[in-house]
């Protein structure tokens, strides 16, 4: 309210406790091929280890940038990584393999909640990033009521007794087992009704396991036909339970079953159990009605025995699949699912058949657990696996919930019955693989996601093995695009890695090759480190651990205090330099601007130079006044966005300035400035400049210098000397 008509208080609000924020100084951040994990897509890790638990363990291929980010981790907890791939990278697949890069090329493309279109030829699943480590998955899912269900609607224990056959001829040498015979003895009691063709029929007894004698209510059936049983007295068994082939005739008809469908109750992968002598074993494949194949011979011999079924992954959950809270709430039934995530191979553990991770959903779209979140498969998998997206429902999943007994396909509502029988999906994801090896481009591309200041905080960008090409793209196209963030730069590999006598001339060849910069600083090699993940010894390059030198500066002490010497120089996790430079080296070296690692007896391998790239001589060819400038410019102008579209008067401009000098005479009280002044006054905001919209600050500063040159002047005395007339 800007006045008021009659007599009346009115309150207003002015802030003018403006102050100047200290921005973070300590943003690493590498571009570079890994295993594993999402690609092209900015992902922010604290410690080598959850960096190996997205981006996988570090392999021949991987290694150099894998371990130049371990090595800055060693220093501090903050790293951004885009992972690079080429376009012929994969995701392994169920069925055919395909590339998804990450979330957004997932939802954009495949998920229709987010617009993208569903594919039927990858199979169900995919792995979840591009890389041959998916190839080591394997994903099995249970639809609800696959075991016998209680006259009150729950499960037994996922065991399956109904495709009990009397005879199971196998042998010890033969892993093929075959099931003769529908045991009517097992299967229908006297009393059951089973239906044929929709006709009723019921049993009055059982005569053998193979024939069995029924009233029909119709006078005429058809002689041949598939049945179901309906009903036995205290069972609720769903229909499609038993299936079997019958050949019929006309009341008080003889029954009789030729065959036990295997196809339908059994599924590669469960565990089928011999009742006789107890012996499970694993059904590799189902070769047709009455025959499958199991994975080993067993171990007894005989002619004749009963066995039941278990779903491979049943001890995974505490119960079986039957249906959601939530479609009992909304009159729905059997849309319960369990899904499991297996490392079939051990690549990711170490250990084969590692069950990663279980999930218990619905096959409903729209399902809710008791949190309020989705429990939908598909969406209970897109947000909780660190492996698998979803790809499309069961290809048959319309199919299988008609015949099962279901009236409502997978992604249903919740009040519709689903697949009654529970159909199991199981399959290993084939396909995947990292593509040929990144090339410059694709890794030029996954560091230019570093480039918009706006959008990502990045203030020490590390270049791992990157060629000549990249190390200068990382400097022209990101560093001094951005102006706010320093490239860190190593030789090429071959110039100080089995390269005696030569290493100075090659490390010079490549210094000459990058520009003349102070956003950019090289160190002089490589250095000689374990792989513990691998048993071996690797040469990794260095600038990973001098940005990790000025990551432990800006903790230790801060960013305008040089990186180098005994104090705040020194690199961790190194066995030895293959280029150990030597004084007469050091000196070649430096002063081009490449700044030496050398070990020092007794004092370990250090970082011994702190230039930038910059050739002129200039305060800014080091780093810790770069640093400096970089702190005062990006703190500074923060501030300053508070007082675009103030006027530009004397009254804003006074409080720019006392706004501004608190700031600066902090930093000066730690040793960052010798000097500083502030104008910000009717001499440097003319007529001109406030007509043009223009404000204007003046900073002037004396940034403190680091030594990197000690004399030391020993003079020897006669005895009777004063000293004061020698010094004065």
């Amino acid at each position: 309210m800007p006045f008021t008509i009659s007599p009346g208080v009115v309150t207003k609000e002015i802030d003018l406790t403006a102050v100047v924020p200290e921005i973070s100084m300590t943003e690493g951040a590498i571009a570079g091929p890994f295993k594993w994990g999402p690609a092209l897509d900015i992902i922010q890790v604290s410690n080598e280890t959850e960096m190996a638990g997205i981006f996988g363990k570090p392999n021949a291929a991987t290694y150099k940038t894998w371990f130049t980010a371990a090595s800055y981790l060693a220093y501090s907890g903050s790293l951004k990584i885009v992972r690079s791939v080429g376009t012929d990278a994969n995701n392994a697949a169920m069925t055919t393999a395909l590339q998804v890069n990450n979330d957004e090329a997932y939802e954009n493309t495949y998920d229709d909640a987010f617009g993208g279109t569903p594919v039927t030829s990858a199979g169900s699943f995919i792995a979840k990033y591009p890389g041959d480590l998916g190839n080591s998955l394997r994903v099995s899912m249970c639809g609800a009521t696959r075991g016998n269900t209680n006259s009150d609607g729950t499960l037994n224990s996922n065991s399956d007794v109904s495709p009990t056959c009397t005879s199971a001829v196998y042998t010890q040498a033969n892993t093929t087992l075959v099931g003769v015979g529908t045991t009517f003895s097992n299967d229908l009691t006297a009393g059951d009704t089973i239906l044929i063709n929709d006709k009723v029929i019921s049993i009055t007894s059982i005569t053998s396991n193979t024939v069995c004698v029924a009233i029909c209510a119709e006078s005429t059936v058809a002689n041949t036909g598939a049945y179901t049983r309906k009903a036995r007295s205290g069972y609720s068994t769903p229909a499609g339970q038993m299936v079997g082939t019958l050949a019929c005739s006309a009341n008080g008809t003889t029954l009789t079953g030729t065959n036990t469908n295997l196809a339908v109750q059994y599924t590669a992968g469960d565990i089928v159990k011999l009742v006789g002598n107890n012996e499970e074993r694993k059904v590799s494949s189902v070769t047709n009605s009455t025959s499958m194949i199991v994975t080993e011979p067993f171990v007894k011999a005989a002619s004749a025995n009963t066995h039941s079924r278990t779903w491979e992954y049943a001890s995974a959950f505490d119960s079986e699949p039957v249906t959601s809270a939530h479609a009992k709430r909304n009159s729905g039934n059997y849309d319960e699912i369990h899904v499991v995530v297996v490392d079939e191979d051990g690549d990711v553990t170490g250990a084969n058949n590692t069950v990663l991770e279980t999930y218990t959903g619905s096959v409903a779209a729209g399902a809710k657990g008791e949190d309020g979140q989705s429990i939908f498969y598909k969406d209970l998998v897109n947000r909780k696996s660190s492996y698998l997206r979803w790809m499309d429902h069961h290809a048959n999943g319309d199919v299988d919930a008609l015949l099962d007994g279901g009236t409502t396909a997978w992604g249903g509502v919740a009040s519709g019955t689903f697949n009654g029988k529970g159909i199991i999906v199981s399959g290993s994801l084939t396909g995947g693989t990292a593509g040929t090896a990144s090339t410059a481009g694709n890794i030029q591309t996954a560091m230019d996601k570093f480039k918009n200041a706006e959008e990502v905080d990045v203030t020490l960008l590390m270049t791992a093995n990157a060629s000549a090409a990249t190390q200068i793209h990382a400097i022209n196209n990101i560093a001094e695009y951005r102006k706010d963030c320093v490239a860190f730069i190593s030789p090429q590999e071959a110039s100080v890695v089995n390269n005696s006598g030569s290493e100075v001339d090659s490390i010079t060849t490549d210094r000459n090759n990058m520009p003349s910069t102070s956003y950019a600083m090289m160190d002089s090699g490589w250095k000689y480190m374990y792989d513990k993940y691998n048993d071996l010894y690797r040469y990794v390059p260095l600038n990973g651990d001098i940005a990790g030198c000025c990551a432990y500066t800006d903790g230790a002490r801060d960013p305008f205090w040089s990186p180098a010497g005994l104090d705040r120089g020194n690199i961790r996790n190194a066995i030895k330099l293959p280029f150990n430079p030597n004084k007469t080296q050091r000196d070649s070296i430096y002063k081009i601007g490449v700044n030496p690692v050398t070990a020092m007896p007794g004092s370990g391998i250090l970082l011994y130079g702190d230039k930038t790239l910059l050739a002129k001589p200039s305060a800014f060819d080091r780093i810790n006044v770069r640093r400096l400038f970089i702190l005062l410019e990006k703190s500074i102008a923060n501030m300053a966005k508070a007082f675009l579209f103030e006027f530009n008067d004397s009254f804003t401009r006074s409080r720019f300035t006392a706004t501004v000098e608190p700031f600066l005479r902090d930093v000066q009280g730690r040793g960052g400035l010798q000097d500083f002044a502030v104008v910000c006054d009717d001499s440097n905001n003319t007529s001109e400049v406030v007509d043009r919209n223009e404000f204007r600050g003046d900073i002037y500063v004396k940034p403190s210098r680091s030594i990197n040159f000690i004399q030391l002047q020993f003079v020897a005395v006669r005895s009777g000397v004063e000293f004061s007339e020698i010094i004065g």
